[in-house]
């Protein structure tokens, strides 16, 4: 199965959020494969139409994120409750991430723990 268009993307996504309302243990083994088929299609057809970004560096996934929630270092260094200067630090690459920043990072801005464990 290969999803071409919006549409059929949109179709697919309908269908499947159709099988878990009726519980994914409710489902004969015919629409568990079918609900398996459209997931898988629906993965490609969102890395191919809608890619995420790839950060290799905390510095650079901390810049995305302030660029995309419209925010600066100061309200960022706020949400995470770290002093402004331990932020500059990170973003600059002078400060690596410690255990107590990681927790921070992934509680609150939802950053993935093993990236978090590869950058550290």
């Amino acid at each position: 199965m290969k999803i071409l268009a919006n549409s059929g993307y949109h179709r697919a996504l309908s269908q499947i959020e159709t099988f878990i309302e009726k519980g994914v243990k409710n489902l004969s083994k015919s629409q568990t494969d079918d609900l398996e088929k459209l997931s898988k299609a629906v993965e490609e057809f969102e890395s191919q139409r809608y890619p995420m970004p790839l950060h290799t560096s905390i510095s650079e996934v901390l810049e995305y994120y302030m660029q995309e929630n419209g925010v600066n270092k100061t309200e960022l260094s706020r949400q995470l409750g770290v002093p402004n200067s331990t932020l500059s630090e990170l973003i600059s690459g002078k400060k690596k991430i410690n255990l107590s920043i990681a927790k921070k990072l992934h509680e609150k801005l939802k950053i993935d723990g093993n990236f978090l464990l590869e950058i550290a």
